[in-house]
């Protein structure tokens, strides 16, 4: 979700490569919404974008000050760190960024190359391993809409179990069902929860 009218015409035109202008929107929207962290987070990239290394850092640095237990603005900071060729503090900020979000496989992976261009192999090994356990949890999540969509091609023969058994399957089917009716939903969904409990 975006503060302001003018931050989307800025992802628009940072979107469409137009990198200055991006810049200028992104500018004005600030005046209009100030301190609006993902304003700031998204002007970063775009001072990214522009090698404004001093402007990009500045603006990654003010959104983590005022988000600063928030994981992703870690997260995007070390982004821009090691686009930077500041690996070690992009390090300490990805290590932060996971400390505060658990969850997230991309920080554990993202973590992981760069312990390893350092060269410690071990330490990146463990975060690859939890950025692909991570990852098949969600994929596992995922699945469950495809298999609640599924219709058995014939009906279950009933048994002494089968009633116990699917009442309670039922009842949780069905409010899973009122809650994600696709795919694109749950993975809305998780977004939402990495983001902050934020629609961007």
């Amino acid at each position: 979700m975006f503060a302001n009218k003018t931050h989307k015409q800025a992802d628009e035109a940072l979107k469409n490569g137009k990198i200055e202008k991006s810049i200028e929107l992104y500018s004005r929207a600030l005046e209009e919404s100030p301190n609006e962290c993902n304003i700031l987070s998204d002007r970063g990239v775009a001072y990214l974008h522009a090698n404004q290394k001093e402007n990009s850092l500045t603006d990654f640095n003010r959104a983590v000050e005022l988000q600063p237990d928030y994981g992703y603005r870690y997260a995007s900071r070390a982004f821009a760190r090691n686009n930077f060729g500041d690996i070690d503090g992009a390090i300490r900020d990805y290590e932060k960024a996971v400390e505060l979000d658990p969850d997230d496989p991309v920080g554990y992976n993202n973590l992981g190359l760069l312990l390893e261009q350092k060269g410690y192999q071990k330490e990146a090994d463990e975060r690859f391993k939890r950025a692909d356990t991570l990852s098949e949890m969600e994929d596992k999540l995922l699945n469950v809409i495809d298999k609640l969509e599924e219709k058995p091609s014939t009906p279950l023969e009933p048994n002494e179990n089968t009633h116990e058994i699917s009442e309670g399957n039922d009842s949780a089917v069905s409010e899973f069902k009122k809650l994600f009716t696709s795919k694109t939903q749950l993975k809305a969904f998780f977004a939402f929860l990495k983001n902050g409990f934020k629609i961007k």
